[in-house]
């Protein structure tokens, strides 16, 4: 029995001290052992120079989220990945956890206003879904509007890659001038095209990464020139002045389509923001006419109709107004 005794407690007493030295050290010596390996890429990189112009990152972020289970269930999505990109695209330092939880919380935020005062679901509906995808739009702002202006710089830029290489600069070098004498967003895209190459990264896949990261299609057709120049060989710095010069004309044409459809770019806008904002006007005036809609069932096939011909009319017009130069 004594035996027994002793035994037992030689096993809690065991157990104990496994649970012990494993809560140690996921609560002490892993942090620090963390701490001291990104002390270490601090230390690296601060050697290698800081990580404005010039610049080495070492480092790579593809964290998605700040909580780890969320962080490693998005992983699994490829949606949750391609978001990450719209993020990084839009020059937003945001993980796509964060955007996904801000969407959700103003759609829960617009669902619980609309309990409240006691609005119809579908009207509830109505406004939760483009509330919560509101943040949604903004990236997608910020990101065509950074599109914009790196579309605006870039003949300056590839000007700036020519006259470096009439000079006698290699043409990794020509990157660097880019990175280092010109504004965002271009000098953020070529540094990292740059820095691609010289941590030992092919040349042909930094610029197809750069295509990647910049799906635009004077970039493609800056990629796909150099790389049929540095295959079948060719004046380098001659068409890099004609592709600046294609952009610009590109551009001068692009205005003026803008200018001729402005007009129908700004119906569009009303028309499309007329019916829901009538609607929502209707029901604080004069709630008794417009529940019908929401209570009676042919009312509600007249919704359904009518988001349908909306959203179709939305997407007709604006193929209308979108052309491509």
């Amino acid at each position: 029995m004594t035996a027994a005794v002793v035994l037992l407690t030689a096993l809690v007493f065991l157990v104990m001290l496994g649970l012990c030295v494993g809560a140690l050290y996921f609560a002490v010596a892993r942090p620090a052992a963390k701490r001291r390996f990104e002390a270490r890429l601090t230390s690296m990189q601060q050697s290698l120079g800081p990580g404005g112009p010039g610049g080495v990152l070492l480092m790579r972020d593809d964290v998605l989220s700040d909580i780890p289970v969320l962080n490693r269930l998005l992983q699994r999505l490829p949606p949750a990945v391609k978001l990450q990109m719209l993020l990084a695209q839009a020059g937003m330092s945001m993980p796509a956890g964060t955007l996904l939880l801000t969407c959700l919380s103003i759609a829960l935020l617009a669902l619980l206003l609309g309990l409240v005062i006691q609005m119809p679901f579908l009207l509830i509906l109505m406004l939760a879904v483009p509330a919560g995808a509101a943040p949604l739009a903004v990236v997608l702002a910020r990101r065509q509007r950074r599109f914009a202006r790196f579309e605006e710089m870039f003949p300056d830029a590839i000007d700036l890659l020519a006259r470096a290489v009439r000079a006698g600069h290699a043409f990794t070098t020509g990157f660097e001038l880019i990175a280092n004498e010109t504004p965002d967003p271009l000098a953020s895209e070529f540094r990292i095209a740059y820095e691609q190459q010289n941590l030992g990264m092919p040349l042909r896949e930094a610029l197809e990464n750069l295509a990647a990261r910049v799906p635009l299609p004077d970039v493609r057709f800056f990629v796909s020139a150099l790389q049929i120049q540095r295959e079948s060989g060719g004046n380098l710095a001659e068409i890099l002045d004609k592709l600046s010069y294609v952009i610009r004309e590109r551009f001068k044409i692009l205005r003026q389509v803008r200018v001729f459809t402005a007009e129908a770019r700004m119906s569009l806008y009303i028309l499309t923001a007329v019916p829901p904002l009538t609607a929502l006007m209707m029901f604080f005036v004069n709630r008794e006419y417009i529940m019908t809609l929401f209570q009676d069932p042919l009312g509600h096939r007249m919704l359904a109709a009518a988001v349908v011909l909306q959203v179709t009319g939305y997407f007709v017009m604006r193929q209308i107004t979108r052309l491509k130069v």
